[in-house]
This record gives structure tokens, C-alpha cells and sequence, in this order.
């Protein structure tokens, strides 16, 4: 087997809870996956200690299958200059992360290349490269979960901005008056459309009246109340659940309209575990978008559901070192 014919992409994808990270062929193939707890809890220091034992191992790994790895990529939360690997933005689900050197520190500890990359920018690049955009040349990829976070990919690179804090998606105001966003503004999507809010709309509605559907799943605590029984709920037509999400269906609509005006993509791409829960959302989504974006703007324009899961941001961070 010769050194072309062996050579993958390694990639790690540090999230708050999890860092999933493993190998991946030419063709998107996944080769090797493995994942660990992020242990936010002890430290910056200690997760990035972390997050070196991990590329070690993954690099360990293809060593022993004979795989050739010419680079590693990392994603992280938080906005990050992709010159130098620094974290410049804050990550609220990881204290103390803003201002981590990851790509020097990894670089001199592997003596290798390594690529770092804010991990919202490398699932848009793994949509667009093997996922469910692939051959689109202009990308808009949001995902939906505990925060909003989005992607662009333009001709087959990430746009960053000039400061590298572009398509932050989330954080769109569409009402200025709207409710307080963990950001510190008001009115953001992600303020109306993360799975937190979403929940304290629908435990909102329900303080006015539940119902039997609900009563059943919850017991009469609105605590219990999650995203998933939100969606069960909505699979067994519930009027309180296929409210609420029409609501945020609604609410993401008007943030990706102005963006599909902004930009005209060839294809959004809607990902997270809100999408991920069924119930025609994300077809939800997409009627509204063509109702409030320019005709021109939608005419060709795809809408799809996220094709690759909890697996592309490894994927996504593993193809950085291709346009450097």
C-alpha cells in the first residue's frame, strides 16, 4: 500500500460534555470514532492535557493500521483565530477556554501541522464536503441544540470574517425588544430557538393548561419537561408541542430569511438535536424561509436536514489542513 493510497484525516471536535474524535478516508468514510467526557469541571489546564493525550492516542492509532496522517484538525466552541489556533472568544460551557493556545500547544507536542477552527464553521465543512451539501459551492449551515451555532462555506472554505467571528447565526437579532440572550443583547435566535428556550415556551403554555398527552409524559411536573418528550409530544399531536415548535420553526425562519438575502446560497443546512427530533421541522423551516426571503433568492435554493450527525465535527476539523 503506498502513502497516497493509506493517508486519512484526523480530527477532534471538543464539546462541553463530550470530545468525540477519530479518522476519516478520502471519501468521508469513518475509519475509527471514539469519544470521552470533556471534564469541563477541572479546568482549562487539565482539559487541555486532555485533549494532547487524545491526539496522541488518535495518532498512536493510525501509526499502528499503517495509516498516514499529515495533519490533525481541532474544533472547539468559541470564535478562533485560525492563524495561530487561539480560542478568542468566550465559551460559556467551558470556563476559562477563551485565550487557549491549542494550536502551538499541540504542534510542538505532536511535531506536526495542526489546524483549529470554531466547531459550528467545521460542521458546515463536513455538510459541505461529505455531507448533506455536497457539491453545493455555497453553504449556510446552522445548528440547533443548547445554543444556535452557524457555518459558512464559500467555494469550499470556511468564511471567517474579517476577525474571524463570522456566521455567528445565533445571535441574528430579529426583534429588538425581544428577550435577553445569553450573549448580553436582546432578541437573538438563539434567545427564541435554543433548546432551553424552546422548553420555557412550552412549560409556559402549559402553566395555562395542559394536556392529557403531557400528563402522561410528565406526570404532572413541568420540570421533567425536555426536548425529547417535547418532540414524542409532538409525534403523538399534541397541540401545546406542534405549537411550540411552530413557533420556533417561525422564529429560525425569520433569521435565515435575511441570511438567504444576505447571501443567496445554493444550500442551507439545518442541523442539532432540535432538527435531529423529527416532526417536520426543518420542512417547517423551510416553507417559512420561502415565504420571507426574495423569490430570487429561493428559487434554486436547497433546504436540507444535517446529514452527518454527532460525527461531523471531527470530520469537518480533520479536512482544515486542505486549504491552508
Amino acid at each position: 500500500m503506498t502513502d497516497s493510497e493509506n493517508y486519512v484525516y484526523a480530527g477532534i471536535d471538543i464539546g462541553g460534555t463530550n470530545i468525540k474524535y477519530g479518522l476519516v478516508d478520502r471519501e468521508g468514510r469513518i475509519i475509527h470514532r471514539e469519544q470521552r467526557p470533556t471534564m469541563v469541571e477541572k479546568g482549562p489546564k487539565v482539559l487541555m492535557h486532555l485533549v494532547t493525550n487524545i491526539a496522541e492516542r488518535l495518532l498512536l492509532h493510525a501509526a499502528e493500521e499503517e495509516l498516514t496522517v499529515k495533519w490533525l484538525g481541532v474544533g472547539t466552541p468559541g470564535a478562533v483565530d485560525a492563524r495561530t489556533g487561539v480560542v478568542i472568544g468566550p465559551c460559556p460551557n467551558i470556563e476559562g477556554w477563551q485565550g487557549m493556545e491549542i494550536g502551538s500547544t499541540l504542534s510542538e507536542r505532536l511535531n506536526m501541522p495542526v489546524y483549529v477552527d470554531n466547531d459550528a464553521n467545521l460542521v458546515a465543512l463536513a455538510e459541505a464536503r461529505f455531507g448533506a451539501a455536497i457539491g453545493s459551492n455555497s453553504v449556510v449551515c446552522v445548528t440547533i441544540g443548547t445554543g444556535i451555532g452557524g457555518g459558512i462555506v464559500i467555494d469550499g472554505q470556511v468564511w471567517r470574517g474579517a476577525s474571524h467571528s463570522a456566521a455567528e447565526l445565533g445571535h441574528i437579532s430579529i426583534c429588538y425588544s425581544g428577550p435577553r440572550c445569553g450573549c448580553g443583547r436582546n432578541g437573538c435566535v438563539e434567545a427564541y430557538c435554543s433548546s432551553g428556550a424552546i422548553i420555557e415556551r412550552a412549560r409556559a403554555k402549559l402553566k395555562k393548561g395542559s394536556t392529557p398527552v403531557f400528563d402522561a409524559l410528565l406526570d404532572g411536573d413541568l420540570e421533567k419537561l425536555t426536548i425529547k418528550k417535547l418532540f414524542t409530544a409532538n409525534k403523538k399531536h399534541d397541540s401545546v408541542a406542534r405549537e411550540t415548535l411552530n413557533e420556533t420553526a417561525s422564529y429560525l425562519a425569520v433569521g435565515l430569511a435575511g441570511v438567504v438575502n444576505l447571501i443567496n446560497p445554493e444550500t442551507v443546512v439545518i442541523g442539532g438535536g432540535v432538527a435531529d427530533g423529527g416532526g417536520g421541522f426543518v420542512d417547517a423551516v423551510a416553507r417559512e424561509v420561502r415565504e420571507r426571503a426574495f423569490d430570487s433568492a429561493v428559487k434554486d435554493l436547497r433546504i436540507v436536514k444535517a446529514s452527518l450527525g454527532n460525527d461531523a465535527g471531527f470530520i469537518g476539523a480533520g479536512l482544515l489542513g486542505e486549504k491552508y
